[in-house]
């Protein structure tokens, strides 16, 4: 019907089509290619509505011109929607344990993979585009019994934890009546939950375990690893659900070779008894332990359940129980998220030298202004891009700015609709005491921001479950994965912390008196509940952990839109 149409007809849709529609009909024909390649009016309309630098572009070529505004077609991921590829990764019939499964925050993403019923982790590294099997960690003894992996957690050593409940087929023996034997054997009636570090530096490490017993009716709901000492553990009752705490452990080693703590005494004596544990394998660790946040009931008489085994002082939390836990600025915070929270709602400051912690629990919640007669709360992410200068002023003296790019969202306190923005900090300070070393995590500490863009298309999360945000490693790509759908937004983040004074955005994507600028997604079916999401080390190239399995997305325009189901190298 198109090419019916004279030509100068064609070349006027083509000019006031959307740039993605242009770019779509171009490829359609060899007649619609030759018409679109080569109108110079046409081309320079649309790379004037691209965002990109438009200096020295008069003097190119029809050609170059159609080369420039595909690449930059690629940049801003124009059909990447249609043409975006899935590797879609699974195991034969076992199901994947998106609990249990993490993600690492290297360079280079590693993934730790827990099936259901399966009691060894699959370590997973993403290289070159490719998912590389590196190894399986299984348990080191043989003693009957079920083994059920809980949580995963990497830490900043290279080091992984693995939260497990063991519950032991002990067979009766004449000793069994041994009161000691016989308070063991009680003891594992339920199982019993303990915490294994493997070092994935070196496999001849010895593996550091530890049980909690003061826990025995408490269920996991998050871990989180600072380094090979420190990590910390969401707690709920498994009767009582208003029972819930934050506890955070320093882990200090014993040689079990030559005595048995009583951090996992019960443990180890049910393997002397058996036999079947090789001491020089396992590192006994002891730790000590205090409680971050307490969500214990309230009782009717008005008192509140001590437990004395934990010092440190409690904070009481109103939200629920922690599902979510993060470290954050090298271990000297972590940061909360609770049900139905897209990103973190509360953190804490902790000083590891003095123990037992005692932090304050502070909100994740700041004032911005969003336009001349409104201000929202905006919960704020750690941010994903900044920037470093020094300058030199008249007086000699040199000082240097700090500028970092954040992603937030706000919900308004009586019409009720939330807005994700992409927001800005600065601080400016002296070079003799700045440390000219960017660190992401610190940029959050600052209380000032600035609504730099507004993310069209986001939606709240409805669900318990929350919405999932990652970012690429030079910023250029920011992803939310609400339930079933995944939202990308492309992004210049130089641009932006600058707050485009460069240009780069054109004039429509600004509304007047407007100081933000409006960025549009893709949008994508993931067709399966996306738990953890987060890119690889190649800004196109997406992981989610998923309730189907692991999903690896290219957003490439060479991916064709294909759909591949592969099984896992293992």
């Amino acid at each position: 019907m198109l090419l019916n149409l004279p030509t100068e007809l064609i070349q006027l849709v083509l000019q006031h089509s959307t740039t993605p529609d242009f770019l779509q009909a171009a490829f359609a024909c060899r007649t619609l290619y030759s018409i679109a390649s080569s109108c110079r009016e046409i081309l320079l309309h649309h790379l004037y509505q691209t965002p990109g630098l438009n200096d020295d572009i008069l003097p190119a070529e029809s050609k170059q011109l159609f080369r420039l505004l595909q690449r930059r077609a690629s940049e801003q991921l124009y059909g990447a929607q249609f043409t975006a590829s899935c590797t879609h990764f699974h195991l034969g019939s076992s199901v994947l344990d998106v609990k249990a499964s993490s993600l690492a925050s290297s360079e280079h993403k590693t993934l730790a993979l827990v099936y259901k019923g399966r009691e060894d982790v699959h370590l997973f590294r993403t290289e070159n585009g490719q998912l590389q099997h590196k190894a399986c960690l299984k348990p080191h003894w043989h003693q009957p019994g079920v083994i059920e992996v809980l949580r995963t957690a990497f830490d900043a050593d290279d080091g992984l934890y693995v939260l497990q409940r063991f519950t032991p087929a002990v067979e009766e023996s004449p000793d069994s009546e041994h009161p000691f034997i016989k308070q063991a054997l009680e003891s594992y009636i339920g199982g019993q939950i303990y915490l294994i570090r493997y070092s994935l530096q070196s496999r001849h490490d010895p593996v550091r375990i530890c049980s909690f017993p003061d826990h025995a009716e408490y269920e996991p709901l998050a871990l989180a690893a600072a380094h090979r000492d420190t990590f910390v553990i969401s707690w709920q009752h498994s009767r009582e659900s208003e029972e819930h705490e934050v506890v955070l452990y320093n882990a200090q080693s014993v040689s079990s070779a030559h005595s048995l703590s009583s951090v996992i005494g019960s443990f180890l004596l049910l393997k002397l008894i058996s036999g079947n544990i090789d001491f020089d394998q396992f590192l006994d660790l002891a730790y000590d332990s205090c409680v971050l946040v307490d969500g214990i009931k309230q009782h009717p008489n008005g008192g509140i359940h001590i437990h004395a085994r934990l010092a440190g002082p409690r904070f009481k939390c109103e939200k629920g129980p922690v599902v979510d836990l993060t470290f954050n600025d090298r271990s000297t915070q972590i940061l909360y998220c609770h049900r139905a929270q897209t990103l973190y709602g509360s953190f804490q400051r902790i000083n590891m030298t003095s123990f037992p912690v005692r932090p304050t629990l502070y909100e994740n919640s700041s004032p911005v202004q969003f336009s001349d007669s409104l201000s929202l709360l905006f919960s704020i992410a750690i941010p994903f891009y900044g920037t470093h200068t020094t300058r030199v002023e008249g007086n000699g003296h040199s000082r240097c700015q700090w500028k970092y790019l954040s992603f937030g969202i706000a919900t308004h306190r009586t019409e009720d609709w939330t807005v994700a923005c992409l927001l800005k900090s600065e601080a400016v300070c002296s070079s003799e005491h700045c440390g000219h070393v960017l660190n992401l995590e610190r940029g959050r500490r600052f209380p000032d921001w600035t609504v730099v863009a507004r993310l069209w298309g986001f939606q709240d999360s409805n669900n318990s479950l929350g919405c999932k945000v990652a970012t690429s490693k030079q910023g250029t790509r920011i992803a939310v994965a609400n339930w079933n759908i995944l939202y990308i937004w492309a992004l210049q983040p130089s641009a932006l912390i600058e707050q485009n004074s460069n240009g780069y955005y054109p004039s429509l994507l600004q509304p007047p008196g407007s100081g933000m600028i409006e960025l549009r997604p893709i949008i994508i079916p993931l067709d399966a509940v996306c738990f953890k999401l987060c890119f690889s080390d190649v800004e196109d190239e997406l992981l989610a952990i998923t309730d189907r399995g692991l999903m690896y997305w290219n957003l490439s325009l060479l991916g064709k839109g294909q759909r591949i189901i592969k099984d896992l190298p293992v």
